[in-house]
């Protein structure tokens, strides 16, 4: 594939940007992308073999770049308790020393990557069978507190032709049991 910007090289870096949730995708020959992108051609990082650490601390230093006034540098100098590691050393690294540096680091990386992405939370795909412990504690329930949330839901969406199906349902689940009983 020829590079979308100079039409004459082959595009060797596939940069997806997602900017107020619209994407943006562009394949790139390696001079473009140093013209181009906000990624650093040309560096060390380039002559490396490319990985999640050094792709991330990629990310997260060019953010600290754009946002160095913000007040934000005494927060990458924390220290983890357990290795000793500064915010300042893992956007070098790429990955951090030890366990305790999730919890260390956790605020400065969740201010992060709500800025960069626009959300903490993910919204996208799931791998096939994965449930919340939300979901999980609801599949345990019995089938009347499973409706009754259902019911609960429908009536908070406004759909409210579900909700009396849901009703319509309980109720004959609680005729039932009364027959049993």
């Amino acid at each position: 594939m020829l590079c979308d910007k100079c039409k004459k090289n082959e595009a060797k870096i596939y940069y997806t940007e997602i900017i107020n949730g619209e994407k943006k995708e562009q394949h790139l020959c390696e001079d473009c992308a140093m013209e181009y992108s906000s990624f650093q051609m040309g560096t060390p990082f380039m002559n490396q073999e490319i990985t999640l650490g050094n792709l991330l601390s990629t990310i997260l230093g060019n953010y600290y770049k754009e946002n160095s006034h913000s007040g934000e540098h005494a927060e990458k100098e924390l220290h983890c308790k357990g290795c000793g590691m500064t915010y300042s050393e893992f956007l070098k690294e790429g990955r951090f020393g030890c366990v305790k540096c999730y919890d260390t680091f956790k605020k400065v990386l969740e201010k992060s990557i709500k800025s960069i992405q626009g959300s903490d939370t993910h919204t996208g795909k799931k791998p096939k069978g994965f449930e919340t412990k939300t979901e999980k504690l609801v599949k345990e329930l019995p089938e009347l507190d499973k409706l009754a949330i259902k019911l609960q839901d429908a009536i908070e969406k406004e759909e409210f032709e579900e909700a009396v199906k849901i009703r319509d349902r309980i109720r004959e689940l609680k005729k039932e049991e009364m027959n049993n009983a």
